[in-house]
């Protein structure tokens, strides 16, 4: 097998800019290589791509590379959909999604791809869509490179899967901030309770209450949690209004093996955090 192979190049994919990490090793991988290239405004997922594929052609250290690949939430739709005894096999829960989707977006819906959670018996699952001609055209441009797909996943689900360790409590709102979108989780009783995803700008700590009030009243019952567990990475850690009614954990950055902490932020979708 050749040496490349232990190297691994994750991409996180947002509208405004494409992180390349190139990391080798598997136990503690060790970042090897790493760039932040911009994306012109306002050009959704296919200008995200267009930078890609040039960045790719130019820079043969991103070659041959097994690939591993984080969306912006600005390119996901998220649901939980509430479990159903009725659902007997996979092809009945990807049907019972398509349509749950389908109810919310249209037609629209049929176009997309979907992944969906394993959870236990009773509980809701979680599924995330995205373009289906996103993935299209991202295979093929690694391709280009001799650069398999292994997986995409969307920005919520390593993210929370890092910060798992650092959340006690049963009860909270797990929140993730990128740039001009803010994702709310809500958590009940140790389960994913509902999702959401709305646009912010630059005042976003000044909204967030009002979207966690709003979120509330629409899918919760009894006591609001109080408890906001934040990952900013790319956001100095903001007062929030009304702070004395909230109890706010700001996640901290991991450390990586050839990238410290210090320059860690921008890197950090692709690094999982």
């Amino acid at each position: 097998m050749s040496p490349l192979w232990r190297d691994r190049l994750t991409l996180a994919i947002a509208p405004q800019r494409i992180v390349l990490v190139r990391t080798h090793g598997w136990l503690r991988p060790q970042v090897v290589a790493k760039s932040i290239v911009d994306v012109p405004a306002d050009g959704g997922w296919q200008a995200a791509l267009d930078v890609l594929a040039k960045v790719l052609q130019q820079a043969p250290q991103w070659h041959g590379l097994a690939v591993h690949v984080v969306l912006s939430n600005h390119f996901v739709r998220y649901q939980l959909i509430p479990w159903s005894a009725q659902i007997s096999n996979a092809d009945e829960r990807a049907a019972y999604v398509r349509a749950s989707f389908a109810q919310v977006y249209g037609d629209t819906a049929a176009q997309w791809a979907y992944s969906v959670s394993n959870t236990r018996r009773g509980a809701a699952w979680f599924a995330s869509a995205v373009d289906q001609p996103l993935l299209t055209r991202l295979e093929d441009t690694l391709g280009q490179t001799q650069s398999p797909l292994r997986s995409a996943a969307p920005h919520l689900m390593p993210a929370y899967n890092q910060a798992r360790r650092a959340i006690k409590e049963k009860d909270l709102w797990f929140v993730q901030v990128e740039q001009q979108k803010l994702l709310l989780l809500l958590i009940l009783d140790g389960r994913w309770h509902a999702v959401s995803s709305h646009p912010v700008d630059a005042d976003w700590p000044a909204q967030l209450p009002l979207l966690l009030e709003r979120e509330w009243h629409l899918h919760g019952t009894g006591t609001m949690p109080r408890k906001l567990v934040m990952t900013a990475p790319d956001t100095p850690p903001a007062t929030l209004d009304e702070a004395g009614q909230w109890q706010v954990q700001w996640l901290p950055l991991r450390s990586h093996p050839g990238l410290d902490t210090d320059s860690a932020a921008p890197y950090a979708m692709a690094l999982g955090t």
